[in-house]
């Protein structure tokens, strides 16, 4: 009875050792680790890659397959599970000595047995390499992620099989998108000096997806003030930023200059947001600006509990050369009725504006072609056409005309402006007085404002 019993206890020694000898499996992580992890994945987008290294010993000289799948769903600390899409799996081309490597196109994780590899027809023991990576883009929640892979190796045609499982561990962050682009161009804002309303107006358009509730915070940084190539800024009063949109998010709604420095424009907990920024002239500062191109920089700064991202816009203000003159008459225009010898004289303003950016003196010229005079050829007596030129407190340009003086027929200068050819609104005042000897009808004569730079 002692030898039967010894012999099967031997017997069954002897058949375990030769099964393991058969088909053996060994899965190791190539970083020396017993787990396939993952750190918190770069919010940008980088993806997060790791490598296992798998073995298989055969001595029966029979084919053999190895196959992997997910045994325990990758889940958090809440039981929600990874989408399994986000997390890419690939076997590392020409890491086999023979066989044949299955998965070399990337592929998603699957509940179901991934083929892998397939032994040539000997069954010689093999080794390969199968890589997993994170696609931050796919990744559907943050927070830590456990779940368990098995691996199996199976005899084809026979029961030898052998199986390792490891465990996975992966912490995540949420999968946030933005976008912060220019209207016309992606990193580049175009401003005209004609640029005074929104329709008119080049704009940043700024947006955000997937921030899972996390704090989310934009500022706005004025690297480089636009100035032109005289390294002359432009002033601070004539660009503008208008912030629209549909969010409680903006910190500064409405019309703000463009300052110096970082401020802060948005902040919120929402999963998505959009906003607009218009980059607009002011209409009254502007006129002073010394004509040119103006270049500068600022950046949107996106910053979340996952770190921060920079986005650079590139700012060109063009201010074209401006030198104009407009005459703005009274209403009805320059016309003196009832004209009697007895009655008070009579005077007529004409508003004289020059706008000018060029920084030269000029002169604003009158050219009286003719004296007035009726259909019968009759003249007014230019002695009681008188003008006078009105220069308000502040403008400080010039006129000889400071009192009534006649109208006198050819051109000359009636303002003269300073020595920096700036701006200016002032008026001329007509004045006509009837007297005994005049003759009846209607009179006229051509009048002709110019603009001159000295």
């Amino acid at each position: 009875m002692f030898r039967r019993i010894a012999l099967f206890i031997l017997f069954c020694l002897a058949g375990s050792t030769v099964c393991f000898a058969n088909l053996g499996l060994s899965v190791n992580p190539v970083d020396g680790s017993n787990t396939l992890r993952f750190q918190r994945t770069p919010v940008a987008g980088m993806q997060n890659k790791q490598e296992i290294h798998i073995r298989v010993s055969s001595t029966n000289a029979n084919r053999y397959q190895v196959f992997q799948r997910v045994l325990e769903p990758i889940v958090d600390e809440k039981g929600e599970a990874l989408n399994l899409q986000a997390m890419e799996t690939q076997t590392l081309s020409n890491s086999n000595s023979s066989g044949t490597l299955y998965l070399q196109n990337s592929s998603q994780l699957s509940m179901s047995d991934q083929l892998l590899y397939s032994s040539s027809q000997s069954g010689a023991s093999d080794m390969f390499i199968i890589g997993y990576s994170i696609n931050q883009n796919l990744v559907n929640t943050s927070g830590s992620f456990r779940g368990r892979l098995v691996f199996t190796v199976r005899g084809v045609g026979n029961d030898f099989n052998d199986q390792v499982m490891i465990d996975v561990f992966l912490e995540t962050s949420s999968s946030l998108k933005i976008s912060i682009r220019g209207g016309h161009q992606n990193n580049r804002i175009h401003i005209k000096d004609t640029d005074t309303t929104q329709k008119a107006a080049d704009y940043i358009n700024i947006s955000f997806t997937g921030n899972s509730g996390q704090e989310i915070r934009i500022y706005q940084e004025t690297e480089n003030f636009p100035q032109n190539n005289m390294e002359q800024e432009l002033g601070a009063g004539v660009l503008q930023l208008d912030a629209e949109g549909q969010t409680e998010g903006l910190r500064n709604q409405g019309l703000n200059l463009l300052g110096v420095g970082r401020s802060l424009i948005y902040t919120s907990n929402k999963d998505e947001d959009n906003f607009i920024i218009y980059f607009l002239v002011n209409s009254s500062q502007v006129q002073g600006q010394d004509a040119g191109t103006y270049t500068g920089k600022i950046k949107y700064v996106v910053e979340t509990g996952n770190g921060k991202q920079e986005f650079p816009i590139y700012i060109q203000c063009d201010i074209l050369p401006v030198f104009s003159l407009s005459i703005t008459p009274p209403s009805g225009g320059v016309s003196f009725t009832h004209v009697l010898a007895n009655n008070p004289s009579q005077d007529k303003e004409v508003l004289v504006t020059v706008m000018s950016n060029l920084h030269k003196p000029y002169q604003v010229l009158q050219d009286v072609q003719s004296n007035m005079t009726n259909q019968q050829g009759k003249e007014f007596d230019s002695k009681y056409f008188t003008l006078q030129v009105e220069i308000p407190s502040g403008v400080k340009g010039q006129t000889n005309f400071t009192d009534f003086a006649s109208v006198e027929t050819g051109e000359y200068p009636v303002y003269s402006s300073d020595s920096s050819g700036s701006g200016a609104t002032f008026k001329v005042v007509y004045r006509l007085q009837g007297y005994p000897q005049m003759s009846p009808g209607d009179f006229s004569a051509p009048i002709r404002f110019s603009l001159n730079q000295k």
